[in-house]
């Protein structure tokens, strides 16, 4: 894809979300299917050329090494938030900066960043809140917890603020699920980070 844009004088900033960010930044899981990401606007102009690289990637992929999906690079992530999250998000992933892969030529490249540590956690908490969560998702919540932790030099989080942040993201949580994270946080790292009144 970086090629495809150097070549098109075209620099895309992405941010991604999920199974590329635990697989290529986190080293957590040995692969994803595929990588959802978002730009920074809706109507960014990047849009029409990173599908178009995307493509090529997979016509390529499929001519050297197997087959992957059509849809392996996808923004389906974008349309479940809203145009202000979306900037939002977009500038706390540059400001984070967890680069989970960048490609820089001559003319154009990509730089695709994790996308913010807490919206990555939320993610994972409302996923946990459904009966259809996959087995990786109490660990992803971990890491993801973690990260945001270590980014922020902090030790403990609240559960208020952890509410506050579901909120603001559109995601559910219950008192359940951050006691199912509290215990798996614990086990893999000996301590218990979301705290209550």
């Amino acid at each position: 894809m970086g090629q495809y844009l150097d070549q098109r004088g075209v620099t895309a900033t992405v941010m991604t979300v999920g199974g590329a960010v635990n697989t290529v930044y986190l080293r957590s899981r040995r692969s994803t299917h595929d990588v959802d990401f978002f730009l920074a606007t809706p109507n960014a102009v990047e849009h029409t050329v990173v599908n178009e690289a995307a493509r090529s990637a997979a016509r390529n992929a499929r001519s050297q090494r197997g087959q992957i999906g059509a849809n392996w690079f996808n923004n389906a992530t974008q349309l479940f938030m809203g145009p202000n999250i979306q900037a939002a998000l977009a500038q706390g992933a540059i400001d984070q900066n967890a680069i989970v892969h960048q490609y820089r030529g001559s003319r154009g490249g990509i730089v695709v960043y994790a996308a913010p540590w807490a919206y990555a956690f939320c993610g994972k908490l409302n996923r946990l809140c459904e009966t259809n969560y996959r087995p990786y998702d109490l660990d992803d919540a971990v890491s993801y917890l973690h990260q945001y932790l270590r980014s922020n030099r902090r030790r403990t989080v609240s559960a208020a603020e952890i509410k506050q942040w579901c909120r603001d993201f559109r995601k559910n949580v219950t008192d359940a699920i951050l006691d199912q994270v509290n215990a798996q946080y614990d086990a893999v790292y000996g301590t218990q980070p979301i705290s209550r009144p």
